[in-house]
């Protein structure tokens, strides 16, 4: 875990700053490609191979004296049940001993500190450390995060059904649904069957409705939804991360104007403008 933070964080830093130097030099679709090494890195658990100076190298005295630290610093101790029978010290008393080295009854002497043990219920404790208690925080923190995802989209979901209605469109493949009241914007929804949801606005207009149905479309060819669910997985996992937070809002903003260069590609230059107007106002 250690070794994903640190490398995902530098990772994280080197895109934004590629990001911004260059940002009119490369596509929009390459700037949001370049967030899935990022997803591979925060997502694949894998050690990367060991080099003689790196930034993981430079830092593993830090990270091992803190994680030590953690280990051995002592939040409380629990009490466990006792064994059923623990074996106390032996304790001895002298033999009569004859010539000869043996006993009285003509058996060898017992060796010095055998002599009738007996036993009784130890009591054992769990030490519970820092470390102990980090990772439960970690793990509530994942269940919450899971558990909130899981119940926005679903309500969500739900909403749609029920506002919903069929809405023919001409030249899209995917299905298209106009939702009369409570949806803010146009968006592409579902993962295994994704569907296109329109506003009362965008209807009202048929170049509207074109640059719309163009960028919805671009989503789905690019994904999206898919890319939506992993990134929730990640801010799940590492909701304690905040640069995994703006690496979510940046990548989800780049995916938007990859989905509006797209658009562009499809409809024409000439609508460059409108498109722009709609999905960056």
């Amino acid at each position: 875990m250690r070794e994903i933070l640190l490398t995902s964080s530098v990772l994280i830093l080197a895109v934004l700053l590629l990001r911004r130097a260059f940002r009119d030099r490369i596509s929009r679709r390459a700037q949001y490609v370049l967030w899935a090494l990022v997803l591979v890195r925060l997502l694949v658990p894998v050690s990367l191979p060991g080099a003689d100076f790196s930034v993981l190298s430079a830092a593993e005295p830090v990270g091992r004296t803190v994680t030590e630290r953690l280990e051995q610093r002592e939040i409380y101790r629990v009490p466990l049940a006792p064994s059923p029978m623990g074996t106390a010290p032996q304790v001895t008393s002298p033999a009569p001993q004859i010539e000869g080295g043996g006993s009285p009854s003509g058996e060898a002497a017992a060796p010095s500190g055998g002599e009738e043990a007996f036993s009784y219920p130890v009591i054992r404790e769990r030490v519970v450390t820092a470390a102990d208690l980090l990772t439960v925080l970690w793990l509530i923190g994942i269940a919450a995060m899971a558990v909130w995802f899981l119940v926005t989209n679903l309500r969500f979901w739900q909403k749609l059904r029920r506002t919903r209605a069929p809405y023919a469109a001409e030249n899209c493949r995917y299905p298209v649904y106009l939702v009369e009241a409570g949806l803010p914007s146009p968006c592409l929804f579902g993962l295994f069957r994704p569907a296109i949801y329109l506003t009362p606005a965008v209807v009202t207009s048929p170049e509207r409705l074109r640059h719309v149905l163009a960028h919805e479309t671009a989503h789905a060819r690019h994904l999206d939804p898919l890319w939506s669910l992993l990134r929730s997985v990640c801010l799940a996992v590492y909701w304690f991360d905040p640069l995994v937070w703006i690496a979510a809002a940046v990548s989800k903003a780049d995916g938007e104007l990859a989905c509006d260069e797209a658009a562009i590609q499809a409809l024409g230059e000439g609508e460059r403008i409108p498109t722009a107007k709609r999905c960056c106002p």
